[in-house]
């Protein structure tokens, strides 16, 4: 039977590498949910794959709203 992983698993046994353990897709969700950006949204970060972060939109990309120095270092780019 398969269980998903969730955050905080523990693994033990693994010297010198005991503890938490995470891919590159799922430290960066728990980085941007300890950061704030889902908000109140509770998510596991474990799930979160390549595609899924790349997928995400937080980014504002309004370029109306964009600082000046944004714009002059990059016009096309639609955030800053």
């Amino acid at each position: 039977m398969a269980v998903p992983e969730t955050d905080g698993w523990v693994y033990e046994g693994y010297e010198p590498v005991d503890g938490q353990s995470y891919v590159c897709s799922a430290y960066v969700a728990a980085l941007l949910r300890e950061g704030g950006i889902f908000g109140d949204i509770e998510i596991n970060a474990t799930e979160f794959t390549p595609g899924d972060i790349s997928d995400l939109n937080i980014f504002d990309d309004n370029g109306d709203d964009r600082p000046d120095v944004c714009i002059g270092a990059d016009p096309k780019l639609p955030y800053c």
